[in-house]
């Protein structure tokens, strides 16, 4: 392991977007609502990653992919193994996916991703949708 390993640790994980129940009833209520960005501005990890990678349930982490990067919230799920992470399906996974062209079918599972720690805060819905 190297400093830098130890310093900044990462995970490099496969993300798996899935259909939220909560995300779905917050997201008729009210898109910019705070309970909406609790639900969806959010990513699951195991308990192991949460661990390796210093983490406190609901800490910031950057989330980045070969397309994007959002700020988002952690959470423990130890029903996960590690090497895998689950968001809600939202605008923050979904800036994480390569849109083709034509309105082919999007891949929602098995994405790659880098997951760090994060000063930074929740990526805001704004910033998500400014460039639409």
């Amino acid at each position: 392991m190297s400093l830098g390993d130890f310093l900044f640790p990462q995970a490099e994980l496969k993300l798996v977007i899935a259909h939220s129940f909560e995300t779905d009833i917050e997201a008729v209520r009210d898109k910019m609502s705070k309970e909406y960005l609790q639900s969806a501005a959010r990513i699951s990890l195991s308990t192991g990653n949460v661990k390796r990678l210093g983490l406190k349930e609901g800490d910031a982490v950057s989330v980045e992919s070969k397309t994007g990067k959002v700020i988002v919230n952690a959470f423990p799920n130890e029903k996960l193994d590690d090497g895998l992470a689950v968001m809600p399906r939202s605008p923050w996974a979904l800036s994480l996916v390569s849109i083709p062209p034509g309105g082919e079918s999007v891949q929602l599972h098995g994405i790659s991703v880098v997951v760090m720690k994060s000063k930074e805060k929740v990526t805001s819905l704004d910033s998500i949708l400014e460039p639409l």
